[in-house]
């Protein structure tokens, strides 16, 4: 290889590097250890559930938030009034910020105007839907470079922390018996 060709390489890689955006150290508080990943979402328009979730998810948002199965803390602040309680499940309608920490079995919104950061492991179900300027939303783990766009007038499911070459490690392969 090429003295140039390694310099080239040797800068992009550290300008990636750069601009990676791991979880800070207030995005990680409640959170106990284990295979976590980071994963930033954001739409105008669209939806989310994070399904069988734990960590942490911060977002903000102007839409309906249902929590359901919270083993942990919830948090919301903002013009936001609750619409219903029981069952396990909560329901939030208005504009605010929402911070779930813990474990539970869903975490779902949808509306508009939501930006989203979760550390954590889990599945989550993005819906986008197209709005003025053509736009569906957008996902990425830790570099923002590698952006994801949400599927628009569909869904599409996706694992924190991020599976690799198919591999999810969240995965338990149980042995047959006899």
């Amino acid at each position: 290889m090429s003295q140039k060709f390694l310099a080239i390489l040797l800068a992009s890689s550290m300008t990636a590097s750069a601009f990676a955006q791991a979880a800070t150290e207030a995005q990680k508080a409640g959170v106990g250890p284990g295979n976590h990943g980071t994963m930033h979402f954001r739409t105008k328009l669209g939806s989310f559930k994070v399904i069988n979730g734990e960590g942490r998810v911060e977002f903000t948002f102007t839409g309906t938030v249902l929590v359901s199965n919270l083993d942990g803390k919830l948090e919301v602040t903002g013009n936001v009034r609750k619409e219903y309680e029981a069952h396990k499940r909560v329901i939030y309608t208005g504009t605010g910020r929402c911070v779930v920490t813990g474990k539970w079995r869903a975490v779902q919104w949808f509306g508009r105007d939501m930006s989203a950061v979760w550390f954590g492991s889990g599945v989550i179900r993005l819906s986008g839907e197209f709005d003025r300027d053509q736009k569906t939303g957008e996902y990425w783990y830790e570099d923002p470079s590698q952006v994801d766009f949400w599927p628009g007038n569909n869904t599409i499911d996706a694992v924190n922390p991020k599976a690799v070459a198919g591999y999810n490690p969240n995965v338990t392969v149980k042995k047959k018996k006899g």
